[in-house]
């Protein structure tokens, strides 16, 4: 057990804050962060074009670290209901295919799911929850070779049921299914290595046990899927952007990697450097 971390915080001394399974309290060193960035477009004049892209990659390369990817495998996103929608994007589902959530499970990682089966003449598969609280075993069960992919979390948001996320991804391999999770209830209180489970896509957004800001994230996209359709095109994402003399050279490659799944503004000067 690590010693006491109260001083990193504004905690008053009556307040035990546990809930970070709802939003994390920021360390002294993240709000200072945050606090430079807004003071840096108060003068937008010393910002020059190579400020917009390194913070942005240290922090790439941070979460990579967390889930035992590389900097390549990230894309930054503003939530995790936009990893989900670029897995969706990009995931073949088809009439007939089922798609498997669990009950209850957090919004973000249904709501898209329906839009596509809807869409495509797929059907959701929707697992009970179990009377033991162990939630893999039913989830196993379901999967079967009609399933297109399983869309899970780490935990249940809702009682902190574990998956055994390296037992489902040996099963979704075996069926031929994609796997899409939402960490943001887990990442950065648990650990997860993406070569041990081979999600197709992990997300998790920064605000909870990441202990950074809001509407910033990250995403893990599968070396398969990194030349996939991104949801937008930034020109933060085309090649050469660095490049601001240039930019006017339309080009049709992208930054290397998952770097073109980027959201829009992905320098942002005073969200990034807190993530």
């Amino acid at each position: 057990m690590i010693a006491s971390q109260r001083h990193l915080f504004d905690l008053p001394r009556e307040v035990a804050y546990l809930n970070c399974a709802y939003m994390s309290p920021l360390a002294h060193p993240v709000v200072a962060a945050g606090l430079d960035g807004v003071r840096r477009k108060v003068q937008p004049w010393e910002i020059q074009a190579a400020d917009f892209f390194p913070t942005t990659n240290r922090a790439r390369g941070h979460f990579a670290a967390l889930t035992g990817a590389t900097a390549d495998d990230i894309c930054v996103v503003p939530a995790a209901s936009y990893g989900i929608a670029l897995a969706a994007a990009n995931i073949p589902v088809q009439r007939g295919h089922r798609i498997v959530v669990l009950a209850e499970q957090f919004p973000s990682n249904v709501y898209q799911w329906r839009e596509l089966a809807a869409e495509r003449g797929a059907e959701i598969t929707t697992v009970a929850r179990p009377a033991d609280g162990d939630w893999t075993p039913p989830l196993l069960a379901a999967i079967g070779d009609d399933v297109a992919l399983v869309a899970t979390a780490q935990c249940h948001w809702t009682d902190g049921g574990l998956i055994d996320l390296a037992a489902v991804g040996r099963a979704a391999r075996a069926a031929g299914a994609a796997l899409v999770l939402d960490l943001t209830q887990s990442l950065g209180a648990m650990p997860f290595d993406v070569a041990e489970v081979q999600p197709d896509f992990a997300v998790a957004a920064c605000y909870k046990w990441l202990m950074g800001p809001y509407s910033v994230g990250f995403c893990y996209v599968a070396p398969e899927y990194q030349d996939g359709r991104p949801l937008e095109h930034s020109w933060m994402s085309r090649q050469g952007a660095e490049d601001f003399a240039d930019l006017l050279n339309y080009r049709d490659g992208f930054q290397p990697g998952a770097r073109r799944h980027d959201v829009g503004e992905s320098g942002n000067f005073a969200l990034m450097p807190m993530a």
